[in-house]
């Protein structure tokens, strides 16, 4: 019998690109006030590259997007002559993180999730690093784990026994809501857990992976397609 449902968050309760995009562009007109030359040099594929640099030399960091983003911030900023780069990169992701948690919630979020703790566990395993209060929906969510959290990222094994050794619950109680083929649904499906795939843009199922248990095209066919499972 299931007992816990665990979401993803980014693209899966929400599309991330539009988010992190905006994210970007008022992280950069608050340099333009306080750091012009990273404003001046750096644009969105600018902003990348750094991260990619950070974590070809930091590996180890990949796991906490928002270190990362604080530790390539201040490497750009350095390289543009501020000697007070650590200062002022963390006050810029400040107004980074306020932006990246401005999310618009897919249709039938709140709904579905409000329905779905009547009866069930509700909480949520991410790579990314959303914070639940400040988008709004903390109050719906019994537990909340990123990959900061862990030290680990989906799909490693240890990610997802996190879950289970917090509610005390085996792997057949839970079903996973994600977007991801690999991260997602290979991750849960590889501790035994049940799976539903979030597939808003109604993509093809990639080579190499097992289906999930069921798929949906919009969270309002997520009640139906828990009761479907439970019932099996």
């Amino acid at each position: 019998m299931i007992k816990v449902i665990t979401f993803d968050l980014d693209d899966t309760l929400w599309a991330i690109a539009p988010v992190i995009h905006k994210a970007n562009e008022l992280m950069l007109v608050w340099m333009k006030r306080h750091a012009p030359k990273f404003a001046q040099t750096y644009d969105d594929q600018g902003i990348a590259q750094l991260r990619d640099e950070v974590l070809a030399n930091r590996p180890d960091m990949a796991h906490d997007l928002s270190q990362t983003r604080i530790a390539f911030v201040e490497l750009g900023l350095s390289r543009c002559g501020y000697h007070n780069a650590q200062a002022l990169s963390l006050d810029a992701f400040d107004v980074y993180v306020a932006a990246r948690n401005d999310v618009v919630l897919f249709d039938g979020t709140r709904d579905q999730i409000a329905t779905l703790k009547r009866s069930y566990q509700i909480g949520a395993l991410t790579n990314g690093n959303a914070d639940l209060t400040q988008v709004g929906i903390g109050h719906l969510f019994d537990f909340h784990f990123n990959s900061a959290h862990i030290g680990v990222s989906k799909p490693h094994p240890d990610f997802f026994a996190r879950a289970l050794a917090h509610t005390g619950h085996g792997a057949d109680s839970f079903i996973h809501v994600g977007d991801n083929p690999a991260h997602d649904i290979a991750g849960a499906q590889a501790v035994g857990m049940r799976t539903i795939w979030m597939n808003p843009d109604n993509n093809p199922w990639p080579d190499g992976y097992t289906r999930a248990c069921a798929e949906i095209h919009h969270l309002d066919q997520l009640g139906p397609a828990v009761a479907q499972i439970n019932g099996n």
